[in-house]
């Protein structure tokens, strides 16, 4: 396990949209972890299900071992399914689309 610590910023609702914006400082020992990795943190810190977060940025700040993050905590799963952008939907439409030309 990396050893990392998160310090909260800022928070700020959306109720129209379901979830909450948060803004964190993560500082890190070694390279910067994964977004899964953040997830599983900010669900720790937040007392959430992990799979209601979504990571949107992670902000490595060069030569430090601090990253700034921004992540949305939804309130249930199927709102977070419909707003979040499928990544892997959109690498298929990419892949099938250079293979085309």
């Amino acid at each position: 396990m990396i050893h990392m610590q998160l310090t909260n910023i800022s928070t700020k609702e959306e109720p129209l949209l379901s979830r909450t914006m948060l803004k964190a400082e993560l500082e890190f020992e070694k390279a910067t972890p994964s977004y899964k990795e953040v997830a599983t943190l900010i669900a720790a810190h937040s007392k959430k299900d992990e799979k209601l977060i979504a990571i949107r940025h992670i902000y490595n700040l060069f030569g430090n071992k601090k990253a700034e993050v921004t992540a949305y905590i939804y309130s249930d799963e199927s709102r977070k399914q419909f707003m979040e952008p499928k990544i892997k939907e959109k690498k298929e439409k990419k892949d099938k689309a250079a293979k085309k030309t």
